[in-house]
């Protein structure tokens, strides 16, 4: 079940390298359900009650209130911590020598036996699995909220489809009788 939002969350990790992804987001006044639309409440782990429509779909609000959980959130923060932190510690100079030795002049600079990929990296490398943790609570606060609209739209999207196979049952029933 983990590793279900973990691969929801991952092509939404890759995007924290850039810095502006998180405020270049802003959620407009007004763009949530309006006023008359049939809406219940669903309570949120924080205490918050978020509007969703009452006929939305309850797979996407049972992903959602779980991605806005905190304790799951802190869970996939640890665990993309804890990949990050032994990915940076593996060592790749002894691999960088191989490529060396089978392709001479692949290597722009020298680099020890010992090296480790954060050693290669250098920089501020040693704070990124903290900042991919946060950046990952971050995505999952915003993947949460992603989830809840398509709870909303999911109804109308089976709706859509609905009519739209009606159509092209009338159409296809219209084509035989000019045929004919």
């Amino acid at each position: 079940m983990r590793s279900k939002y973990l691969l929801i969350a991952l092509p939404l990790l890759a995007m924290t390298g850039t810095p502006a992804t998180a405020q270049d987001i802003v959620f407009a006044p007004g763009t949530g359900p309006s006023e008359s639309a049939d809406v219940g409440f669903n309570e949120n782990y924080d205490g918050d009650l978020q509007p969703v429509a009452a006929e939305a779909d309850e797979d996407f609000i049972e992903m959602a209130d779980k991605m806005a959980n905190p304790r799951v959130q802190d869970g996939v923060s640890a665990a993309v911590e804890r990949a990050t932190g032994a990915m940076m510690s593996m060592p790749i100079g002894r691999f960088v020598e191989a490529i060396e030795r089978t392709r001479p002049g692949t290597v722009s600079r020298r680099i020890r036996a010992d090296s480790t990929i954060a050693d290669v990296a250098g920089g501020d490398s040693r704070y990124l699995p903290e900042q991919l943790g946060d950046g990952s609570r971050q995505m999952m606060g915003m993947m949460s909220g992603f989830a809840r609209a398509m709870a909303a739209m999911m109804p109308e999207f089976k709706r859509m489809g609905r009519d739209m196979e009606e159509s092209f049952k009338d159409a296809k029933a219209e084509a035989r009788r000019n045929q004919n």
